[in-house]
């Protein structure tokens, strides 16, 4: 008797709980292998079928094992970022105000010796906190995760892939001046309008892109007096609008929406976008107030005068989207700045990954 055919996996660059396995005839048992280790032995029935996999949350490598009376054959190994199922819900924007974190989130701001805004929301169940979100900031970095929309949506990703990867997972101005420049077909500038159209199709009508990142170190004089941070670059955005971007891509990849309206696919938003965002180098920041594991998708920016983070924090009750944002003309400190940051992320889970509670009821998610 023969062994069964080797099974064939269905998984996509980001998953949700698991991953489907196609077993032809004569399986009777499955072992799943993640990472190089076999974590988990199933009994099947006969016959060839689709199976739905669990696979443990996080960046896996996966194959599974079809084993028979005549023996035993392994599946192609596949890579995919693994979320929790409860990442699948898509939720609404803007919810309501968990009077608790308010009041943390107002604590956090109020010692930062800076210009600081923060936008927080459980998407499930919609409950959140909010201080100065719709301040418009100096982006820095935190807009390359919409160059990278902007780079899926004209078809520009196989074409720039290597660009794309260093501009996300180590925030390379330069890859990203490459890719503005040819996104506007060797114009920086209608490069940045190519974006800016972009976020305008996103309803993002307060976040801007004029042209490339500036790589000269020098800064002019500037004579001006500002009650908000002054706005002397090229990409310019809001706590609440970095927030809503980030939920865009989020829902594009479900799909229920968001970045699927500009044409972009599933697959695409899942490999192109989502799956680059994951796995962002930087784990300071959002990520410090995060427990080990925890999925992450975000993109951070700094400059000596600026330290933001934006991202989507994947627990098992469901997506947090947390923004932080914070400026001043004499410069905001590296430890000053993540520290910020990271009091956000802990205290966003600490208090939503349960689901919060709005207006004092409690709104328990699904799984």
């Amino acid at each position: 008797m023969d062994a069964p055919p080797p099974p064939e996996l269905r998984a996509e660059a980001v998953a949700y709980g698991s991953v489907a396995a196609r077993l032809g005839p004569g399986t009777t048992r499955l072992a799943v292998e993640v990472d190089g280790r076999v974590v988990r032995r199933l009994e099947v029935p006969t016959g060839p079928r689709s199976l739905a996999v669990p696979v443990p949350v996080g960046d896996r490598r996966i194959r599974v094992r079809a084993i028979g009376p005549g023996g035993a054959r392994w599946s192609k190994r596949v890579r995919t970022f693994v979320l929790p199922r409860s990442a699948r819900r898509a939720g609404r924007m803007p919810g309501f105000v968990d009077n608790r974190l308010q009041r943390d989130v107002q604590a956090i701001i109020g010692r930062v010796p800076a210009t600081a805004g923060v936008y927080v929301q459980h998407l499930v169940t919609g409950c959140g906190a909010a201080v100065n979100a719709d301040a418009q900031f100096p982006a820095a970095s935190t807009l390359k995760a919409a160059i990278l929309v902007d780079a899926v949506r004209r078809g520009k990703a196989t074409e720039l892939r290597a660009d794309l990867d260093a501009m996300i997972s180590v925030s390379s101005d330069e890859a990203a001046n490459r890719v503005i420049a040819a996104l506007g077909g060797g114009s920086p500038e209608a490069g940045g309008a190519s974006i800016t159209d972009t976020l305008g199709r996103l309803g993002l009508r307060r976040s801007l892109v004029r042209r490339g990142y500036l790589l000269d170190a020098r800064r002019p004089i500037r004579i001006e007096a500002t009650a908000q941070p002054a706005l002397f670059t090229n990409f310019v955005t809001t706590p609440f609008e970095l927030g809503r971007l980030m939920v865009a891509i989020h829902r594009g990849a479900i799909p229920k929406g968001g970045i699927r309206r500009l044409g972009i696919g599933r697959a695409d938003a899942r490999r192109e976008v989502l799956g680059r965002l994951l796995r962002a180098h930087d784990r300071t920041k959002l990520a410090a107030g995060l427990a080990s594991g925890m999925p992450l998708a975000h993109k951070s920016g700094f400059t000596q005068q600026v330290k933001h983070d934006a991202g989507l924090i994947y627990t098992r009750n469901g997506p947090i989207v947390a923004v932080g944002m914070s400026w001043s003309a004499s410069g905001v400190g590296h430890t000053a700045g993540s520290s910020f940051l990271s009091k956000i992320a802990r205290s966003a889970v600490r208090r939503l990954e349960g689901g919060g509670a709005c207006n004092g009821i409690p709104l328990k998610p699904k799984r």
